[in-house]
């Protein structure tokens, strides 16, 4: 046989079952579409008693000289059973170059897919391999790796074995999501990241749209070189700025408040911006390996069309290189639920905010918190035009926790109970608009219909924010509460998991207006 280069199977599952039949193996699952041969050997995922595991069959003398590491057994044909190990997945990502991430920055459009679990990602590839849109498997924050106790790493080899598993062959991509600091951009790159995400919220001067018309010639006189000012106004003052959206033309100036407005808001923020962009440059030898965005989302009021331009056109001006931007729009984009806001007010500027992207680097427009935004999907999807990255990732977990509710209802109740109690705590951490006495009353519901609290707004934003504090919840004992019983239940039902989230996906790439293959 040959390695196949497609997704069918390269021996069936009653073929891989006699081969295994013969070894003390306490075999609970295999996954037949990742079985290929390479070399004369054969490579697929199985599931143990105490896990997955890398099958490794063929002849002896081919098995001890195979990199992977792992317990040797005696056929025929011989087995060579190896741990998903940071050194083995290395080895994979060597023999199987289709499990590495890769930039995407030709593909027009993009989906990201974030797994905080380590679990999703199957479910993922089966939803998005049925359409035209490339995915990003591998996405966290330094956030949601401290909430979940992962690493950069252990995201990335998560979605590696997943993609093995899968036997997903169209690429994909690893993003380290809102890094906010070179040593933040360091940890990404080192794990073998092929996108960047850099947050530049703590680098805004957001008091320059704040403060008076008096402050702001004041402080732009103490903060900006006089050679900048006169380079910024040459760019900007009075200019006028023609564009064509799908609802006509419109024209952007700048006056003289404006340009120092946008100045103060952004002066810092481009200079840490083109630091990263030179850093990047250099680490991978000034080729282009890793696909940049840049995200201007979490302030506290919407990115103009005019703050959009000036800021790249200040980019463009120092020579830096952008593959997507996340502006913050008008409305909300809360965490899981659908979008609040006025439509005509969203179209009408995201029109602007993709014209913009169109004529200043054709780069795409990045929708974060894009969970969930059901009715702004078809706007989003019709005026991208296909430049446009969607960022999802809490949704995957709800998901998991409607899984709770539908086969193991008593452990959701205790999550469910437990998430109110700490959820002062961790609204904290995000903007949300949550009313707990709108949740239905856990007491009053039976089993069966546990499940449809995940269809209620309220319930769905609880069991969002609280992720973190239901995964590291401590019992007196020093026993973690829930996420033993937890990942139980996932690695049990599994298929279950995944088919929900096809389901859901689905449903966002639908609403997108995305084709199908």
């Amino acid at each position: 046989m040959t390695e196949l280069n497609n997704h069918d199977p390269i021996l069936t599952e009653g073929q891989i079952l006699k081969s295994l039949k013969p070894f003390p193996l306490e075999l609970l699952k295999i996954y037949p579409r990742s079985f290929c041969l390479a070399d004369g050997i054969h490579y697929g995922m199985i599931r143990a008693r105490d896990g997955r595991k890398l099958a490794v069959m063929g002849e002896r003398q081919k098995l001890l000289k195979d990199p992977f590491q792992g317990d040797l057994f005696s056929g025929p044909p011989d087995l060579k059973l190896c741990n998903l190990s940071d050194k083995n997945t290395r080895c994979l990502m060597e023999l199987f170059p289709f499990t590495r991430p890769v930039p995407l920055r030709e593909a027009p459009m993009t989906f990201g897919a974030g797994d905080r679990l380590g679990t999703a990602t199957p479910g993922h590839i089966r939803a998005i391999q049925k359409y035209h849109v490339r995915p990003v498997l591998a996405q966290q924050s330094v956030r949601e790796n401290k909430q979940t106790g992962r690493s950069f790493v252990d995201v990335i080899h998560d979605v590696v074995w997943a993609v093995f598993q899968e036997n997903y062959r169209e690429g994909y991509g690893a993003d380290g999501d809102h890094l906010k600091s070179i040593e933040e951009l360091k940890d990404a790159l080192r794990a073998g990241v092929s996108m960047v995400t850099l947050d530049l919220t703590e680098n805004l001067d957001l008091q320059s749209f704040q403060g008076s018309k008096e402050w702001v010639d004041q402080r732009f006189g103490e903060v900006i070189d006089k050679d900048d000012a006169k380079v910024i106004f040459h760019l900007f003052l009075h200019k006028k700025f023609n564009f064509r959206g799908s609802q006509g033309q419109f024209s952007i100036r700048f006056d003289e408040e404006i340009v120092k407005r946008n100045t103060l808001l952004f002066h810092r923020a481009l200079d840490f911006t083109e630091q990263v962009s030179q850093f990047i440059s250099s680490w991978t030898g000034n080729r282009p390996l890793i696909d940049f965005e840049i995200s201007i989302d979490e302030t506290t009021f919407p990115t103009s069309p005019e703050s959009h331009l000036f800021f790249v056109i200040q980019l463009q001006h120092r020579g830096v290189h952008l593959d997507s931007l996340a502006p913050r729009f008008v409305g909300e984009f809360q965490k899981g639920i659908d979008y609040i806001g006025d439509l005509k007010d969203f179209r009408r500027q995201f029109d602007r905010h993709a014209a913009i992207a169109r004529d200043y680097g054709n780069y795409k427009i990045s929708i974060h918190s894009g969970s969930d935004k059901f009715s702004v999907f078809p706007i989003m999807g019709e005026l991208a035009n296909g430049a446009l990255h969607v960022k999802t990732a809490g949704t995957s977990w709800l998901e998991a926790m409607r899984l709770m509710a539908l086969v193991a209802p008593s452990l959701y109740r205790e999550m469910h109970q437990y998430a109110l109690s700490v959820f002062r705590d961790a609204s904290k951490l995000y903007h949300v608009t949550t009313d707990l006495a709108r949740i239905p009353d856990l007491q009053k519901l039976r089993d069966e219909d546990l499940a449809s609290l995940l269809d209620q707004t309220d319930a769905r934003q609880l069991l969002h924010i609280t992720y973190g504090y239901l995964l590291n919840a401590m019992g007196a004992d020093g026993k973690n509460l829930f996420r033993n019983r937890f990942n139980q239940v996932l690695e049990q039902y599994e298929e279950d998991y995944w088919d929900l989230l096809v389901g859901h996906f689905e449903k966002h790439l639908n609403s997108l207006g995305v084709p199908k293959k």
